[in-house]
C-alpha cells in the first residue's frame, strides 16, 4: 500500500517464500487495501452468505473449502517451511546467515573472528531456536540443548551456554507460557514494579518472574487485559478490542498460539461494501476507487520520500537540533491526502480545459475548410458556365487561341475538383476526430460523490488500522513499521482473546488494582 523502505532485519528471502506459499493457498478473493506498509485489511467481518440456489446446492464443498483455508499452522506446507533452521530463524525475526548487530556486541570474539566462527555461532543459534519452536510447551534448558546440537558444532559447549543464556536473555527462547524443568529460585533477585496489567504488562511481568524477580503489577482499571476486552453474555463472546492477529510469519504471537491452544482462523477477505440505500458497491467501481487510494498513498510517499517534502510553513529562519527550521511544521498524512485529491481536481480542469481547446481547434479548421470548399464551389460553378458558353459557341472555323482558353477552363474545373475532393477528405477526417472527442470527453469530476463516500471508508479503515485520525498521523513516519510487518494472513480466535493474557497469569501474578477516587489498593490474585 505505501512505499516500503528496505527491512533492516535482512530474511526478505524467507519472507517472500511465505508470501509464495500463502498466496498459493489462498481462496480467489479480492485483495483489499495494504496496506501493505502495514497496510490495514479491508474487512475483517466474514461474507454474510447469501441463500441462494448455488449456494444451497453445494454446502459441503464450501464448508470444506473454508475449512482447509482455517489455519496457517495447520498448512503443511508452512510447516515445512517454518521447520527448518532458516525457518527458525525467520520465525525468531533474526538473519539467518548474518549476525545482528546486538549479537555482533554482546559475541565481539565471534563477530571478529575468521567466517568459520561465524558459521559455527549461526549454526548453534539456529538450531536452538528450531529446538524451542520445536516443543514450545516446554522450558529448553542447556543440559537438554547441548546433546541436540549436532557435531562438529558441538564441540566448544561453552559456546552453546552462551548462545542459549542469550536467547533466554533476549526473549528468543523460554517465553510465553510453558512448563517449568528447573524451579524458580527461591530468593529473588529483585523486585520490579510493572505499569499496566495490558498484554504487553502481562508479558514482560511473566517473562521477568521467569528471570528469578519478584514482580508487581499495577492496574488503574478494575480488570486486567488492556486494550483486549472480551464481552460475556449467557453462552455469546464477543472481543471488543484487540483480537485480530495479523499474520503468524515471524509472530511469537504463533508460539504462543500453540502454548495455550489457541485455535486461530483465517479471515476472508471478501466482503461487500454496502451504499446508504443499501445496495452494494458494483465490484468495477469498488476496484477503481481501491486502486486510486493505493495511488494517492503512492503519491504521497513520493512527495515525503522522494522530494522530502515533510514541512510546511513560513521562511526559515532558524534551524533547531533536530534540522527543523523555526516556523515550519510537520506535514500529517491527512494533509498530503487531501493536497493531491485537489491536485487531482486541477488536474481534471486542466484536462477539461485542454479537450475544450481540442475541440475548439477542431472546429476552427471545420469551418476554414468549410468555407474554402463554399469557395471551390462558387469557382466550379462559374467555371462551369464559362465552358459551357464557349462550348456552345465554338463554330467550325475557331482558332487554336479559342481552342486553348476552352481546354484552359477544362483544367481548371479539373484541379477545382481535385482540390474539392481533398477539402472534402479532410472534412471527414476533422469530423470523426470531433465525434471521437465528443464521444469521450474527461471527467467533469475527480470523484463523484458516491466515489468519495468509497474513498472515505479506505480513509476510516486506514484510521482504524492506525487507531487515529489522519491528521495524527505524521507524513514521513505513519508507515515506519511496514518492513517489520509480519507476513501471512490476519486470523482471529475462534473462542476471544481473553485466554491469551489470562493464561499469561498462571504463575500466580500479584496484579493491584488502584481505586483513584476511593484512594484504596485492593490486592487481587489472578
Amino acid at each position: 500500500m505505501s512505499r516500503r523502505k528496505k527491512a533492516k532485519v535482512e530474511y526478505r528471502e524467507m519472507e517472500e517464500k511465505y508470501n509464495q506459499i500463502d498466496d498459493e493457498n489462498a481462496s480467489d478473493t479480492s485483495e483489499k487495501s495494504k496496506t501493505g506498509l502495514g497496510t490495514p485489511e479491508k474487512k475483517i467481518l466474514p461474507e454474510p452468505k447469501k441463500e441462494t440456489s448455488e449456494t444451497s446446492t453445494a454446502p459441503k464443498v464450501e464448508a470444506k473449502e473454508e475449512d482447509e483455508q482455517d489455519s496457517d499452522h495447520e498448512d503443511p506446507h508452512v510447516k515445512e517451511l517454518l521447520t527448518g533452521l532458516e525457518g527458525a530463524a525467520f520465525q525468531s525475526r533474526l538473519p539467518f546467515e548474518k549476525l545482528t548487530s546486538t549479537e555482533a556486541a554482546c559475541f565481539l570474539d565471534v563477530s571478529g573472528g575468521p567466517p568459520q566462527t561465524q558459521k559455527v555461532f549461526l549454526h548453534i543459534r539456529n538450531r536452538l531456536l528450531q529446538l524451542w519452536l520445536e516443543n514450545p510447551k516446554q522450558q529448553l534448558i542447556i543440559e537438554n540443548a547441548l546433546p541436540a546440537v549436532e557435531a562438529p558444532y558441538n564441540s566448544d559447549p561453552i559456546l552453546v551456554r552462551r548462545v542459549h543464556a542469550f536467547l533466554e536473555r533476549h526473549g528468543f527462547i523460554n517465553f510465553g507460557v510453558f512448563k517449568r524443568l528447573k524451579p524458580l529460585p527461591v530468593k529473588k533477585l529483585g523486585k520490579v514494579i510493572v505499569i499496566g496489567a495490558g498484554i504487553a504488562g502481562l508479558a514482560a511481568a511473566q517473562q521477568m518472574q521467569q528471570f528469578g524477580l519478584e514482580v508487581v503489577v499495577l492496574e488503574a482499571r478494575d480488570r486486567v487485559g488492556g486494550r483486549i476486552a472480551t464481552f460475556r453474555k449467557s453462552s455469546y463472546i464477543a472481543d471488543l478490542g484487540a483480537m485480530v492477529v495479523t499474520g503468524l510469519g515471524g509472530n511469537p504471537v504463533t508460539t504462543l498460539s500453540k502454548q495455550i491452544n489457541m485455535e486461530l482462523h483465517k479471515i476472508r477477505q471478501k466482503c461487500p461494501l454496502y451504499e446508504s440505500d443499501g445496495q452494494t458497491v458494483p465490484k468495477d467501481k469498488d476496484e477503481m476507487v481501491e486502486r486510486e487510494f493505493n495511488r494517492l498513498l503512492e503519491a504521497t510517499s513520493y512527495l515525503s520520500h522522494q522530494l522530502d517534502f515533510n514541512y510546511v510553513g513560513g521562511v526559515a529562519t532558524a534551524v533547531n537540533q533536530q534540522g527543523q527550521t523555526a516556523s515550519t511544521r510537520p506535514v500529517s498524512l491527512g494533509q498530503a491526502l487531501e493536497w493531491v485529491i485537489r491536485l487531482q481536481e486541477q488536474g481534471v480542469k486542466q484536462r477539461q480545459v485542454a479537450h475544450l481547446r481540442s475541440v475548439l481547434s477542431l472546429q476552427s479548421r471545420l469551418i476554414s475548410n468549410q468555407h474554402r470548399m463554399i469557395a471551390i464551389k462558387e469557382r466550379l460553378a462559374e467555371l462551369n458556365k464559362q465552358y459551357k458558353e464557349m462550348s456552345e459557341s465554338k463554330s467550325q472555323s475557331r482558332d487554336i487561341t479559342q481552342e486553348f482558353v476552352i481546354r484552359s477552363k477544362m483544367r481548371d474545373i479539373n484541379n477545382a475538383c481535385k482540390e474539392w475532393d481533398q477539402l472534402a477528405e479532410q472534412q471527414k477526417e476533422i469530423e470523426a476526430k470531433l465525434q471521437e472527442l465528443e464521444a469521450s470527453p474527461p471527467s467533469d469530476v475527480y470523484l463523484s460523490s458516491k466515489d468519495r463516500q468509497i474513498l472515505d471508508w479506505h480513509f476510516a479503515n486506514l484510521e482504524f488500522a492506525n487507531a487515529t485520525s489522519l491528521s495524527n498521523l505524521s507524513l514521513k513516519h505513519w508507515d515506519q513499521d511496514d518492513d517489520f510487518e509480519f507476513t501471512g494472513s490476519h486470523l482471529t480466535g475462534r473462542s476471544n482473546s481473553y485466554s491469551a493474557f489470562r493464561s499469561l497469569t498462571t504463575l500466580k501474578l500479584l496484579v493491584i488494582i488502584v481505586y483513584l477516587v476511593a484512594a484504596i489498593w485492593v490486592i487481587v490474585d489472578y
